[in-house]
């Protein structure tokens, strides 16, 4: 999805939208929105590729509780709480496919860590 230019909103301009919502208004946030899960999907592919590079280095620096994994896992819940982003200038069907699978399987890690907490905490 190809976005048109504009000028994301300030926090007073965000502040005033909520008292009056204004329509022009809307769309410039309708846009910062989408601006801000294209940003999402691309900090998710850098943070994939720098966990990629670091466990060839050093697989200690992507253990459970590292840093890189932490930003990883949340990133990839952030991703899909959000839901589906329109990145087809970027992405081919098959592409989305593979990266929605790679994303599950990044959150049933998570789930598993945090059971493990969970029973470590009992």
């Amino acid at each position: 999805m190809r976005l048109p230019p504009f000028e994301p909103p300030t926090l007073a301009e965000l502040r005033a939208w909520w008292r009056i919502r204004d329509e022009q208004a809307v769309q410039r946030l309708i846009l910062e929105i989408q601006r801000q899960r294209l940003t999402l999907l691309e900090l998710r592919n850098l943070i994939d590729a720098g966990v990629q590079q670091a466990r060839a280095t050093d697989r200690s620096l992507v253990e459970r509780g590292e840093p890189l994994m932490t930003l990883r896992i949340r990133i990839a819940q952030e991703v899909l709480r959000v839901g589906e982003i329109d990145d087809t200038r970027q992405m081919n069907r098959a592409a989305q496919e593979r990266l929605a699978v790679r994303t599950e399987g990044q959150m049933e890690y998570a789930r598993e860590g945090r059971l493990r907490r969970q029973r470590r905490n009992i």
